[in-house]
């Protein structure tokens, strides 16, 4: 019994030895090791190694060729910058502008700037020319910010034709000399639009800029904003809290009414013999103080009550003609928001050749500096008609988010894809704000009469403390706040929605120019432009 167990044992050992060379074994190499043969893996585990390493070979080799196309288009445009480097020290190179918008509800506030700098600025740099970048934190707060810019150019302007002021001589070595030498040559610059966006922003802020009418009252935006708000009787108190029974004798009124009517009878007499006329309107002391820091509405005295338009007339500056503008470079940026565009995201992912190839197509386009005249549009269908300086935005109209094409070409850059790109929800925000500021306005009311019955009764008992009580003139800052953040969110969302066109001067025609794409440009052109 014993031998019958003992002999196939001894079999297997010397068969698994034999299989072994020796030297490996005496090496210290474990047996286990050595006997282990390799086989193939699971189903499941290869089809995730060849899913991992074909995502990772497509990504790696996308990216290697990216670098190369880089480096090549730097190495064509790298020797312009040897030959426009002259030996003078006061020599400053070409300057491009570079506006680039928010697209609606991108967690992204400069995505347009980025792509700038990641696929333009490198080629840029190698042809020595400099560049300025304008981004806009929200939708419409690039073309209130070109706006902006050009009513204090008209202002300043108009400024100096009146007192005769007369620009000084400026030479190289003193200070500003290098912002007033690119005013100078702003129109050998360019202006670089990123997107589509970013073009019905820019062609906003410029019309807006130059014919809107400009009122020189010497206020501020917020204080404008302010007294609106009072004429409107935001911040009055509710008719119940307010009116009483006029028949009462004086003794059975409360001694704040009877002041309250006294104060009425005093304003309204000071106002008739500061204004004769009566057609014309004029609004409460109140809406003229309530903007101060105080927002308080106390009796003014009489001198401080401004006079009418009548007897005072608001100086107004009129449109001016649209000058020549630098020549556009319309750049073919665009960022889908969505899921579902992640299949289109998820293909430019892996293939970054595309954008280096548009960068350089860009760079190249602003270096041979071949422009034509930008084309009018030839169907207003699909001009924005909202001008910016009339507003109407409480009055909500049904709204057209289908696209119309002007049949410019210019004017219809990447429409209608950028237009269709936009996120859906984007669509209701006109709705959404106004559903906000409804709200608002109604907790308004009754926060105010908190705030006042404890700014009179602040020792009543079973009333809040100081600190968890909000006086007055913080609402009214909250409010102010709240209403131009809502007022520049519409503004912004008729500007760039989906459908909303771009807009259009018919000065533009002549002001305007635009890039010639380098890919239309004739080779001859190119070559003796060094490219």
């Amino acid at each position: 019994m014993k031998a019958s167990i003992s002999t196939p044992t001894t079999t297997t050992t010397t068969t698994t030895n034999r299989s072994v060379n020796p030297a490996f074994r005496y090496l210290g190499i474990p047996q286990s090791w050595l006997l282990k043969r390799p086989r193939l893996p699971s189903h499941k585990t290869s089809a995730f190694l060849l899913i991992s390493t074909s995502t990772l070979t497509l990504y790696l080799y996308d990216r290697y060729q990216c670098r190369k196309l880089k480096e090549i288009y730097v190495e064509e445009t790298e020797h312009l910058s040897k030959e426009l480097l002259p030996n003078s020290s006061t020599w400053l190179p070409r300057r491009v502008t570079v506006y680039g918008a928010r697209v609606p509800e991108d967690v992204d506030v400069d995505r347009g700037a980025q792509w700038f700098k990641k696929y333009v600025k490198p080629i840029l740099i190698a042809a020595a020319i400099d560049y300025r970048i304008e981004n806009g934190t929200s939708p419409g707060a690039l073309g209130r910010k070109i706006a902006s810019d050009i009513h204090d150019e008209r202002i300043i302007k108009a400024a100096q034709e009146k007192d005769g002021f007369k620009q000084p001589s400026i030479v190289p070595g003193m200070p500003g000399y290098q912002s007033w030498h690119f005013q100078q040559n702003r129109i050998a610059g360019a202006n670089l639009i990123l997107g589509r966006v970013s073009l019905k922003e820019y062609l906003w802020g410029l019309k807006k800029g130059y014919r809107q009418p400009l009122l020189l009252d010497g206020l501020e935006d917020e204080e404008r904003l302010a007294r609106s708000l009072n004429d409107e009787g935001l911040f009055d108190e509710p008719e119940s809290n307010l009116d009483f029974d006029e028949s009462l004798p004086e003794g059975l009124r409360s001694v704040s009414e009877q002041l309250r009517s006294d104060n009425d009878l005093t304003i309204d007499h000071e106002l008739t013999l500061s204004n004769p006329e009566s057609d014309h309107h004029t609004p409460s002391p109140a809406s003229w103080f309530g903007s101060l820091t105080t927002f308080s509405t106390p009796n003014p005295p009489t001198n401080q009550i401004p006079l009418s338009p009548a007897n005072q007339p608001l100086k107004t500056l009129s449109p001016t003609s649209i000058p020549e503008q630098p020549p556009l470079l319309l750049v073919p940026f665009d960022h889908p928001i969505g899921m579902i565009w992640w299949p289109l995201k998820l293909y430019r992912f892996f293939n970054r050749r595309e954008e280096v190839k548009k960068g350089a197509e860009v760079a190249k386009s602003l270096i041979l500096n071949q422009t034509e005249a930008i084309q009018p549009p030839t169907n207003l269908s699909g001009i924005n008609q909202y001008c910016g300086w009339i507003s109407n935005e409480k009055e909500e109209e049904e709204v057209d988010f289908s696209v119309k094409l002007t049949g410019s070409i210019h004017l219809d850059f990447l429409a209608p894809e950028a237009d269709n790109h936009l996120k859906k929800s984007y669509k209701k925000a006109f709705k959404t704000i106004n559903e906000e500021r409804n709200l608002f306005r109604e907790q308004l009311k009754e926060r105010l009469i908190e705030a006042r019955r404890f700014e009179h009764q602040p020792d009543v008992e079973g009333s809040k403390s100081t600190d968890e009580v909000v006086t007055e003139v913080q609402l009214r800052q909250e409010a102010l706040r709240k209403e131009k953040k809502w007022r520049d969110a519409i503004e912004g969302w008729k500007i760039v929605r989906a459908g909303s066109g771009v807009c259009w001067d018919d000065e533009m025609a002549q002001s305007l120019r635009v890039f010639v794409s380098a890919g239309s440009v004739d080779r001859q052109d190119v070559s003796e432009a060094g490219v």
